[in-house]
């Protein structure tokens, strides 16, 4: 079967995070929401300490939440991490904590050359050390590294991600060639969504993420996908969204077809995810 790449994302696409920090009273009410441990005082301080130490965001914010964060919906985590990293953009710029602190509406975000780090910039997705992650929810910041990884790739890796892919998850790589009543386009983006998706499993879980089963593939529920799975399920219909409206891309009820597969594979890759 052909897999084809995915090609990059728009610049307007609506996953892009917008990084903006909407103040102090916007930040300290999602924080309470997703059950953080510190309120927006000590979320900057946090961050400013670890820019200090030249640490990266992805690294510390993960640290203000004493259990996995709870989200109403996707956009109430997009809506705290982006005030969490339009913070982390305002600290690399030279705004002061303090500042940041006593801030009551949104401030704008700051220019490219503001920012502190002339050797880098700020980390935007920077993907944390493969198998790192503890729980068993692939993180934003995860879901989103692993597609930009994936498509800055050469294509001797990306082979030979592919060839690990169908060779260690042989059932998941043979399962959208089992499914009936979809077309060969449908089957190809069902194919190459579930070799994106378990990249972000075993980038997230390492060796944690084990052998997804057919059995798990065929009962599994996709109405529970977004409860488990909040960022891959948004990723899947993101993808979905372009596929449909691209020149010849797949009509509405394929579109359906391959999205409900793929929850049933988000549930499916959950629970080959092993507890540390």
């Amino acid at each position: 079967m052909s897999r084809k790449r995915r090609q990059g994302k728009k610049e307007s696409s609506a996953r892009e995070l917008d990084r903006i920090y909407e103040g102090i009273d916007i930040l300290d009410a999602l924080l309470v929401e997703a059950g953080a441990e510190v309120d927006g005082k000590g979320a900057i301080a946090r961050l400013a300490a670890a820019l200090a130490e030249r640490r990266p965001a992805s690294e510390v914010i993960p640290s203000l939440f004493p259990t996995e964060p709870r989200f109403a919906s996707s956009e109430y985590a997009r809506r705290l991490y982006g005030n969490l990293f339009g913070v982390w953009d305002l600290l690399l710029a030279g705004r002061s904590p303090e500042d940041l602190a006593r801030a009551r509406t949104p401030a704008p975000a700051p220019a490219r050359e503001e920012f502190a780090f002339d050797q880098e910039g700020p980390p935007r997705y920077r993907l944390p050390p493969r198998g790192s992650v503890s729980g068993d929810v692939v993180p934003f910041e995860v879901v989103e590294g692993t597609w930009q990884m994936l498509q800055s790739l050469p294509e001797k890796e990306l082979k030979r991600r592919l060839d690990r892919y169908e060779n260690t998850l042989s059932e998941l790589a043979a399962w959208p060639d089992l499914l009936e009543g979809l077309s060969d386009e449908a089957r190809d983006a069902l194919d190459q969504l579930c070799f994106e998706l378990a990249q972000m499993f075993d980038q997230a879980f390492g060796d944690r993420f084990g052998e997804v089963r057919l059995v798990d593939l065929e009962t599994a529920d996709p109405d529970q996908a977004e409860r488990l799975q909040p960022y891959a399920v948004d990723f899947l219909e993101e993808a979905l969204d372009e596929e449909e409206e691209e020149e010849g891309g797949l009509a509405s009820s394929e579109r359906r077809a391959v999205a409900a597969a793929g929850r049933r594979a988000i549930v499916a890759m959950t629970r080959a995810v092993r507890q540390a």
